[in-house]
């Protein structure tokens, strides 16, 4: 096997997002040698980005940064002053914003607005600054970048390049419209809430520049990495501009390294906290890829951008950052500025904390594999979190994918596959999944709407009439049935469990288990307390199915006919989680490789490393945001060795002695005290 280069491994990675008027403070050996002290192996600095160069190119279309030191390089002194002390340094490099200067000379390069009118950022910020207007994603704007590109990967000892790749705000441009009608055969739609083409077309027009610059990179030097950013869910993006999940195996052919941002906004407010696991499963999305350098997670120093000069709270910042690293990502910082002038030190000695932790067991990940037995694809949106909430809470490993990535090859190695609510099944899917059960595999399907399960209502079991979707239920319950008692022990004493939203009303077909159904609802939510008296069940008990299973030849199909993913994400109810993971475990059954008992939000990934097992466990006991770091003790996991013999189990990053023994080829490993982040390294032999 031929020998890893540098970027494909994991990295530790600090961006010193540079002030245009702190140029003059920069002691370049000084944050060279104070970035070696924080741990940080890589640094992302400014080459041409927020629309000006740190160094004096030779283009007239593109603003140079006007606080440049006179007299020297300050661009190529950082980066002789990295490269003494073995520190890679990747060029911050976009062409999404234009200087008023660039503007004015070339206003067909700028971004407009459904009236034509240019796109402004930025305009109210107060302070002497000139106007920044949003360059066009597919104008001339980016091919000058290109030629910027190559000048300074030229000039200067670049190691790679983060290609921020633009942001993907739609451009109502003459030249946009007309590339829209001829890919699309039809107009471009006014607003980004009509057409059905638009999250296809802001992948499409990112890309193109993308892959340029990634050609332009190769042609330069084969060697040299370039990130590509990508988005693993839907979101609003600026201004309510929506920014549409990425195809990460569309990404990898516009760069050799994946990105994304796992922030955490706390400036959001309490109540629209990111999901505590967002970098986890940004992780699992980037790892989907086989074969390729470590995703990268940036996380941002501060609670927010427009708090970007304040820090976050150590406690908080230390566990979501070391999701990162624990699931199997290359971890990066940002600073709005550097060491000097960051005014609160407490982020920089968290930093240095989590990089010392991540040293412990870089040698142990470089290779690591994924040991998880559950797939689950990506819908883009809610129903994905809500199923991955629950396996985190339920400690269950699992793998992400996405609706390119479903072959049967990519498939046949897990022994289940969960597709949420809203899945797009591609082109062939009942054919994958068919054969995937045949032969012994377990699928989860879950979904209310007839029409949306067509690809794949020949396999859950159902009737011949279609699945009826109906309105939102208010006041209505879920009740396991006998032949789900198995669910029933994981959920205890509960007889009704909470269920809202829509359902999917069918008729189970012959030989079809049903484990959970039905309770009607007894009132409308409005009056529900009122009067008490009259809270009595129309119907306890029902015979509508709301999780069936089906034995299909080798294999098992499970098919949940409510909201459950949703439920979980929005309610977060104990029995909502409970339950939820309780269908995977049921799936799952003997063949599940280990169990962990802990509290929920102690998050668990596994791999496996030249035979032997990785464990490592992430505390985020708390409320959130997490003020302190609250320590729990006498973790235990329970691996199934399946016939083979354990020689030790090692605490990596902590340090602490491990209490272990094996009894009838179950492996019991007690973990005396978790603080923040912990690995153990079960050998095997």
């Amino acid at each position: 096997m031929a020998e890893k280069l540098w970027w494909q491994k994991q990295l530790r990675i600090i961006q010193y997002n540079l002030q245009s008027r702190d140029c003059a403070l920069m002691d370049p050996e000084k944050i060279a040698r104070e970035t070696q002290e924080m741990g940080g192996d890589s640094v992302v600095i400014n080459v041409a980005g927020g629309g000006v160069t740190y160094f004096p190119t030779v283009s007239k279309y593109h603003a140079i940064n006007p606080f440049l030191p006179k007299g020297r390089d300050l661009l190529k002194d950082l980066i002789d002053a990295f490269h003494s002390r073995n520190i890679k340094v990747f060029a911050r490099i976009e062409f999404t914003l234009m200087e008023e200067s660039v503007y004015h000379q070339k206003p067909q390069w700028v971004s407009r607005l459904a009236d034509g009118s240019p796109r402004l950022v930025g305009a109210e910020r107060p302070g002497n600054w000139n106007l920044i207007y949003v360059a066009c994603p597919a104008g001339g704007y980016q091919e000058e970048g290109l030629r910027i590109f190559r000048e300074a990967m030229e000039k200067y000892d670049i190691d790679g390049v983060f290609w921020m790749g633009g942001y993907k705000m739609p451009c109502w441009c003459e030249d946009c419209r007309r590339k829209y009608r001829e890919h699309y055969g039809t107009e471009m739609p006014l607003t980004t809430d009509t057409g059905e083409h638009w999250a296809d077309w802001s992948n499409h027009i990112s890309g193109e520049i993308a892959a340029k610059c990634f050609d332009l990179m190769k042609s330069i030097d084969p060697a040299k990495p370039i990130m590509r950013h990508f988005w693993p869910f839907d979101r609003m993006g600026h201004s309510d501009i929506p920014m549409y999940a990425t195809d990460v195996q569309q990404s990898v052919k516009e760069g050799n390294m994946l990105v994304t941002e796992a922030q955490d906004i706390l400036s959001l407010g309490t109540r629209n906290l990111p999901e505590w696991s967002t970098p986890a499963l940004r992780m699992k999305v980037g790892r989907s890829v086989p074969d390729f350098a470590p995703p990268v997670g940036i996380i941002h120093a501060c609670p927010g951008m427009d708090w970007r000069h304040a820090c976050m709270g150590e406690a908080e910042f230390l566990y979501w950052a070391a999701q990162i690293p624990a699931n199997g990502g290359s971890y990066w910082t940002t600073l709005t500025g550097f060491p000097d002038t960051v005014t609160d030190k407490r982020m920089l000695r968290a930093m240095t904390q989590l990089n010392n932790m991540m040293k412990s067991v870089a040698g142990d990940m470089d290779g690591a594999k994924s040991i998880a037995q559950v797939a689950v694809f990506s819908d883009g949106g809610i129903n994905v979190q809500g199923w991955a909430e629950a396996l985190f809470c339920g400690h269950i490993e699992f793998d992400m994918l996405i609706h390119s990535q479903m072959t049967f090859e990519r498939i046949q190695g897990y022994k289940v596959v969960i597709l949420p609510r809203g899945f797009a099944y591609p082109q062939g899917s009942k054919e994958i999944l068919e054969r995937y059960v045949a032969e012994g595999g377990r699928l989860i399907i879950e979904g209310t709407s007839g029409a949306a399960l067509a690809p794949v209502q020949g396999l859950i079991g159902a009737q011949a009439e279609s699945i009826i979707q109906s309105n939102p239920l208010e006041s209505t319950y879920l009740r396991i049935e006998k032949e789900g008692q198995a669910l029933q022990q994981i959920i205890g004493d509960s007889v009704y469990i909470p269920l809202r939203g829509t359902v999917g009303f069918h008729t189970p077909g012959e030989g079809v288990k049903t484990l959970v159904s039905w309770v009607p609802p007894f009132a409308p939510a409005n009056v529900s307390g009122l009067p008490p008296e009259r809270a009595s069940l129309p119907a306890d008990h029902t015979e509508v199915p709301m999780c069936t299973l089906r034995e299909y030849q080798k294999g098992k199909i499970m098919f949940i006919s409510y909201e459950a993913s949703r439920l979980v994400a929005q309610y977060a109810l104990r029995d909502m989680f409970d339950l939820v993971g309780g269908y995977v475990k049921l799936l799952l059954g003997e063949d599940r490789l280990f169990r962990f008992e802990g509290p929920q939000r102690v998050m668990l990934t596994a791999f496996e490393k030249e035979g032997d097992y990785l464990f490592h466990l992430i505390n985020g006991i708390g409320q959130r945001p997490l003020q302190d770091t609250i320590p729990c003790h006498n973790l235990r996991i329970h691996l199934r060795l399946n016939g083979r013999k354990a020689v030790g189990v090692h605490s990596k990053i902590a340090g602490c002695k491990v209490e272990w023994e094996a009894n009838q080829d179950i492996l019991s490993i007690t973990i005396p005290s978790l603080e923040v982040w912990d690995m153990l390294r079960v050998s095997l032999g």
